[in-house]
């Protein structure tokens, strides 16, 4: 059973008081006893010399002594300058002979020899233990030495009673000092406990925990050490916390997937980029088993490679998750996460297959558009350097072959500068104020003689003025590239151009009355080279390159393209823009005021 703390200050406190107040009585019964024989002796030396000095001239000393003795109380003794024992109070009469020769005795050779003797001590001639003061007697008197003597045990009885008072004085000075003693004690465990709970609070987390450093000593002395390394470690906590932060949001702001994997193969770590390369809609605690939280032979091949060899291990892993993820997996030993424990890192080059993909596309795309063209300039024009130049019936007709070619060649080469200026990362926009319906108006009033040679009807519905802050160069090809790609493929009936607005958007639509284009090829109009009917694109001319740059005008704007249609009912294109760039003019545009 453990003792309080209170309890145990409080009992050494009162052990410690108890034994000052013992060794204080015991001192103060020694003091006692000196004093007490100090003040018999003084008493005795004056009593002495007044009898000393009133001595009468006689002879019977012996009833002298006993009628002294009797006055005064004491044990009366007179000795002559020989050391005999003329009368003594003590001895009865007639028995002075028997008494032995007293010149030895301490006090009576200081007093033979002129000065106060003094002795305490045993009497052989009485058998109890006295005090003797000796004193010399005046000259003449027939005695010598005048000696007074009192028992010892009235000097005890007295030291007794100064004894008994002293210890009832340190008992109640005891009494007293418990409750002082237990107020201190009870003072004094508080404080402590006081620093223990802050202690306690400290080492649970709390910063704001302070212990009292009043009064300054050694107590408080302590609570300013306590809060001085409190203050020490809330600093060190805040820099580890902050260099946590910063590692946690290092962390999640990562691209690549980082997961730590201990020896036994479960996950310590995982940030939220690794999950969502594995198609996982949360990261893995800490504790799950990795191979359950993804099923890939391969990562788990590669783990237990890199920690069997204790050497990083690098592999592309194919992973069929929701959707289908190329990436680079980079398996490397940490030996300061524990035994076994393995970093992984998931690279993603998805998309850089994509653009790969989309590049080789391209250049077959591109090769593509370009060997019909050349094929038939070179064709006509070897066919006019072996004898062609002589046929008049033909040489006209090869000749227009050759420039239509070459004007082919000229649109598909444009539009490729157009789309590459478009998606380049510093293209700026000149951003101007104007007309978007008087815009809209002029394109129409360029494209209505084509539209009229072919029997189809192009106007713009009325409407009021809509002013719309944009690059009004790439917003006209935009509207001209719509116009041109309703015009080339609708063969009869009518094409109409609407201007409109929303709270914070301007939008157009270009509608035709065309054969419309199939649910299953809409998605991909607007890809480069994208053809719904490539024989029929092909002898209209079309680079099929108008759409996708449409679309890359409207993006670069912050807007966006949609379609509607259906097969034999025609299209209708949608573009809308904000009325004002996000943000201003901001880095990659430029604006200035230009009559609209």
């Amino acid at each position: 059973m453990s003792v309080s703390l209170r309890v145990r200050l409080f009992a050494g406190h009162v052990l410690v008081v108890a034994a000052a107040l013992t060794l204080m009585t015991v001192l103060a019964v020694r003091q006692q006893f000196g004093w007490v024989v100090g003040r018999t002796d003084e008493a005795l030396e004056r009593a002495a010399r007044h009898m000393a000095t009133e001595l009468p001239p006689q002879d019977d000393w012996e009833a002298a002594a006993a009628r002294m003795g009797a006055t005064l109380g004491y044990r009366v003794t007179f000795i002559d300058r020989t050391g005999r024992v003329l009368g003594d109070t003590e001895v009865p009469p007639g028995r002075l002979s028997e008494v032995e020769n007293h010149a030895a005795r301490p006090e009576v050779s200081q007093a033979l020899a002129g000065r106060t003797g003094r002795a305490l001590r045993h009497s052989r001639t009485t058998g109890v233990d006295l005090v003797y003061v000796a004193v010399p007697a005046p000259p003449g008197r027939g005695v010598a030495v005048v000696r007074l003597s009192e028992p010892l045990v009235m000097i005890r009885a007295l030291d007794n009673a100064l004894l008994r008072i002293s210890l009832a004085a340190a008992a109640l000075a005891l009494l007293l000092s418990v409750p002082l003693v237990l107020w201190v004690a009870g003072r004094e465990a508080a404080r402590i406990r006081e620093l223990e709970a802050v202690a306690r609070r400290l080492g649970s987390g709390d910063p704001t925990a302070r212990a009292r450093e009043q009064p300054a000593d050694e107590l408080g002395q302590l609570g300013r050490a306590v809060n001085r390394m409190a203050g020490e470690s809330r600093s060190r906590l805040e820099a580890l916390g902050r260099e946590r932060d910063e590692r946690e949001r290092i962390l999640a702001h990562l691209r690549d997937g980082v997961a730590l994997v201990d020896g036994a193969g479960r996950v310590i770590r995982m940030n939220r980029s690794c999950a969502d390369l594995l198609g996982v809609a949360l990261p893995a605690e800490a504790g799950v088993p990795f191979a359950e939280f993804v099923r890939s032979a391969e990562l788990d091949a590669l783990l237990k490679s890199a920690r069997g060899e204790d050497r990083a291990r690098e592999a592309d892993v194919r992973l069929w998750t929701p959707g289908q993820w190329l990436l680079h997996a980079m398996a490397a030993p940490l030996p300061g996460a524990g035994e076994g424990a393995v970093l992984l890192v998931l690279h993603d080059l998805t998309e850089a297959e994509r653009l790969n993909q989309v590049r080789q596309d391209f250049v077959a795309n591109v090769s593509h558009e370009l060997r019909t063209p050349l094929t038939s300039l070179r064709g006509y024009a070897e066919t006019l350097l072996e004898g062609g130049l002589e046929d008049p019936e033909n040489r006209e007709r090869f000749v227009r072959v050759i420039r239509d070619q070459a004007v082919r060649l000229e649109a598909i080469a444009e539009d490729l500068l157009t789309l590459a200026g478009l998606e380049r990362p510093e293209a700026r926009l000149d951003l101007q104020r104007f007309d978007l319906r008087e815009a809209a108006a002029r394109q129409v009033a360029a494209l209505r003689p084509r539209a009229a040679a072919a029997g189809l009807d192009l106007a713009l519905e009325p409407g009021p003025e809509l002013r719309v802050n944009a690059d009004r160069r790439l917003v006209e090809q935009l509207l001209a590239n719509l116009l041109d790609n309703a015009v080339k493929f609708t063969e009869r009936g009518r094409v109409r151009v609407r201007i409109g607005e929303s709270a914070t958007r301007v939008w157009c639509e270009v509608e035709d009355t065309g054969c419309g284009i199939p649910e299953a090829d809409q998605p991909r109009v607007f890809e480069r080279f994208y053809r719904v009917d490539k024989a029929r694109s092909r002898e209209r001319g079309g680079t099929g390159l108008g759409l996708s740059i449409v679309k890359h005008i409207a993006t670069l704007h912050g807007g966006e393209v949609s379609l509607r249609s259906r097969a034999t009912e025609g299209s209708t294109f949608r573009v809308e823009i904000p009325r004002e760039p996000a943000g201003g003019a901001g880095p990659n545009a430029r604006s200035h005021r230009a009559a609209g």
